[in-house]
């Protein structure tokens, strides 16, 4: 399924979508960490956190804008912070930030909305917590993953920037490869010059998992 989802991705999404996003995100991290350097600890590891959130969600809505998709904002209630959207062809892309040593998301209600377009592609129905939007069952939900570094190592790079594709209950990943592994997909040779092809293989699989659940 990883190959499959990769070749779905790259069939609905343009590249410059990546390139770009992966530009600004790296911009928005060295910009937070300079401004946090006028703090001293513990107030500037605070600081740079917020500044990050906000600057890399920033990031993907004007990447999302010139790479001419359309950037939206989910809320959550009580209304709070608008949470990014990109809508790419049926694709969804949210954002996380995860620490060096654990690739697991934090739980939201917006991000359990993202993950749930999801569903088809597990064997077995999840329980959820009641939906701030909907997303729509024929669509994909992913997340732009940018990678904390650990403390002892510089602050201004993200360890790394890659692509998921979370669970619906966002507990691990049916697909999660660094950008680079993306867009190199965009250079290599179709082997059948047919239309939806990654789709129908995507099909067939889900087809044979209930098959055999």
């Amino acid at each position: 399924m990883r190959i499959n989802l990769i070749q779905y991705i790259i069939k609905h999404v343009p590249s410059f979508f990546f390139t770009r996003t992966v530009e600004l995100m790296e911009s928005e991290y060295f910009m937070a960490h300079q401004i946090a350097k006028r703090y001293e600890e513990p107030e500037r590891s605070r600081v740079r956190g917020q500044l990050r959130h906000f600057g890399l969600n920033r990031a993907l809505r004007v990447s999302a804008s010139d790479a001419g998709l359309i950037p939206q904002s989910l809320y959550i209630n009580p209304k709070g912070d608008g949470y990014p959207l990109v809508v790419a062809d049926g694709i969804y892309f949210g954002r996380v930030s995860v620490p060096f040593h654990c690739n697991r998301p934090r739980p939201s209600k917006c991000r359990y909305a993202i993950a749930k377009a999801n569903l088809r592609f597990e064997s077995i129905n999840l329980s959820f917590f009641e939906q701030p939007a909907e997303i729509s069952p024929d669509g994909m939900g992913c997340f732009i993953v940018t990678v904390n570094p650990p403390s002892f190592e510089p602050q201004s790079v993200p360890s790394n920037i890659m692509v998921g594709v979370p669970y619906t209950d966002l507990s691990n990943w049916h697909l999660l490869v660094p950008v680079t592994e993306i867009l190199a997909a965009y250079n290599l040779p179709a082997e059948i010059k047919v239309p939806d092809l990654a789709w129908a293989k995507l099909k067939k699989q889900l087809s044979d998992n209930e098959t055999k659940s």
